[in-house]
Formats: structure tokens, sequence, C-alpha cells
């Protein structure tokens, strides 16, 4: 029985990924027609079709978990590059949106090698996949990668975020400063999604035994239940505001960035949610990574940790409890607090001309 559910998961895993392609392709049409209409109605001609990373970029190694990709620096490049990871379902290029809301073109911009994650669906492999496999194996080699001119700055997002604090602590030679957005640490404060995920009301590895991976519909789904009604306000508005190219494109452009997404790998998912959001086992020390416990106090890199104060993803208390649990010198930990909500971090206006500067000026700092 179990050899024969292996390979319907053979079989039917990577059409399943297949399937969110063709449907991420459909949601970004669909958004596109709306802003298409709404302007016709107001006799305008449509936006220009917004289809993915902003900024030009190229494939510097392709593995089996990630495309390595690399923006290059403008003018007279830095010594020191940075890496990118972001989270491992939600595509990275909300931090190369649009070109006049592109974290990856200032940071060019400043001069720095930009090098990303971009991690592909799991296909057959995911339920077998573990945090190892990310944390020493495609983050190792991303950094080894960006080694061969210096050690790298690594900047994670999100989950990604998380990921990046992992290797931090397993592997501390290994970068030259931590930057944080968003990141979870103390699962049990992390607000709304602690309570979905509950052990008492929720159990993922029946999930995970039944799917094989976890479908990016249904983690959407997760997200959505914070705020039920935004789906059908932000249509209004879409059409609403049509009259404001650039807000239309913001829009279709987040929009159609929250629809992309990839499978969440089975095998991680199942530590994700069991290790993490129920048991709390990695601020409490029994995390174990490649067999060996994950101990914060191995993150020694200067260390800065960005939390966005209205972010109903990962709470605020969430990301603060990595503060005290570092061994970072506290004279190199710095804790900033924005204003804004967890994609506000990258995508808001306000986070461009206020937040990313002084976020640049500390990478420069470390650089």
């Amino acid at each position: 029985m179990m050899q024969l559910h292996h390979e319907l998961e053979r079989l039917w895993l990577p059409l399943a990924d297949a399937l969110d392609r063709a449907g991420a392709t459909a949601a970004r049409a669909g958004l596109h027609a709306w802003g298409a209409a709404a302007r016709a109605a107001q006799g305008r001609p449509p936006i220009d079709f917004i289809a993915g990373p902003a900024t030009a970029h190229e494939l510097v190694s392709d593995g089996r978990l990630a495309r390595l990709l690399r923006y290059r620096a403008r003018g007279a490049a830095r010594p020191t590059p940075i890496l990118i990871v972001a989270s491992l379902i939600n595509r990275y290029y909300v931090l190369d949106l649009l070109p006049e809301l592109s974290v990856i073109d200032k940071l060019c911009a400043a001069g720095f090698e930009v090098y990303v994650l971009d991690w592909k669906a799991p296909g057959a492999g995911g339920p077998r996949l573990r945090f190892a496999d990310y944390v020493d194996g495609a983050i190792a080699e991303a950094a080894d990668y960006c080694a061969r001119a210096s050690k790298p700055i690594v900047l994670g997002y999100c989950m990604g975020g998380m990921l990046a604090a992992l290797f931090a602590a397993r592997h501390p030679e290994r970068l030259r400063a931590l930057c944080l957005l968003g990141t979870p640490i103390d699962f049990h404060a992390s607000g709304p999604l602690a309570s979905f995920t509950d052990r008492r009301r929720f159990d993922a590895d029946l999930l995970i035994d039944a799917l094989g991976n976890m479908p990016p519909a249904m983690m959407q789904s997760g997200f959505k239940l914070l705020s039920p009604s935004d789906a059908l306000f932000k249509l209004i508005h879409l059409w609403l505001d049509a009259g404001d190219e650039a807000r239309l494109r913001h829009v279709v452009a987040v929009e159609s960035w929250l629809e992309d997404n990839v499978a969440f790998p089975g095998g991680v998912y199942r530590e994700y949610i069991g290790r993490l959001y129920q048991d709390n086992a990695l601020i409490a020390g029994r995390l174990l990574v490649g067999g060996e416990p994950i101990e914060l106090a191995r993150l020694t890199a200067p260390l800065c940790n960005v939390v966005a104060l209205n972010d109903r993803i990962c709470a605020p208390p969430a990301s603060r409890a990595l503060m005290d649990r570092v061994g970072t010198p506290p004279a190199d930990r710095e804790l900033v607090e924005f204003d804004t909500g967890h994609i506000g971090l990258t995508t808001s206006r306000r986070a461009h001309a206020e937040l990313w500067p002084r976020l640049i000026k500390w990478m420069e700092a470390r650089a």
C-alpha cells in the first residue's frame, strides 16, 4: 500500500505543480483583464502587462531546490554581495515588484551585487525534504558561491528569514551580517496563525499524508482568513482607482504576486507546523536540523531585525523574541520597527522612501 502511495505521489505532485503555475498565470491575466475593463470604462488605455520580476538578472546556477539568480551592481561594485532568502512558498520577486518599487534595484544602485534563491516547486521529492536540505544544502551552497568574492550579507524575508536565521546559527562563519524582515522566531507569539495551527484543531501530518505537499491554494486560504473581506474590497478599489495608473499598476502587481506561489514541500511543512507552530521548538532550543539542535546563541553575525508593527502574519512579539537570544554583541544588534504590514515592508511606497534607505546604510556599514 505504501509503495502505491509513493507511486501516486510521483505521478501526481509534478502535475499539481504544473496546475499551480497555470492557476497563477490565469490569476495574473484575470487581474489585468479586470483592470483593463475598469480603465476602458473611463476611456483610458490598459496598463502594460506586469509579468513578474522587474529588473534584468541572470541565472548563475540551477540546483535541485532553487535557481541562484544574480542582479548586477550598478556602477562600481562593493566587495560584499547580498544573498536574499525568501519564503519557500511566496516568490522572491516581491523584492523586485515594479521598476519604481524594487528593493533589489535599490540595492544594486547602492553598488551591491545581489544574489537570490528562486525556490523551485518541490514536486515528487517534496514529502521527503527537511529543513536541513535548505539550511545546510541550498542556502549554504549559495553562500559559498557568493563567497568567491566575499562572505555575503544575508537578507531573509518571512519564512525565508527564519531559514536564514537557522543558517546563521548553524554556519556563523559563512556570512558577514544578517538582516531579517518580518521573521517569526517565537511561533506561539505569532498571532492568529498560531491559533489556526493549534494541535487540538489542526493535524499537519494527516494533511501531508493525504496530499504529499501543501497546495498553494490551501496555504493562501489560511492567509485570506485573516481578513476575509479583503479580496472583495481590493477588486472594488481596483475598479474605483483605475484612473490612477500608478496605483493600478501597484495593485495588479501585488495581487498577481500573491497568487503566484509554489507548493510547500510536504516534509518541511510537517516540521514547520509541528515543531515550530505547535511545539515552539526553535525558541525553546529543541529544534533539530541535520540531527543537531539549533542554538540561537551561535548566531553571532551583526544583526538587523526589522519588525512590521501591523503584521498579521508574523506579529511583532514573534520577531522581537530573537533579540535577547542571539550571540551577536549588543552593540551590533539593531531592532527596526516600522509602521506597516507584512507585505508593506517591501511593497509600500513609504517603506521605499523611509525604511530602505536606512537598511541600505546599515548594510553599507557592514560591507
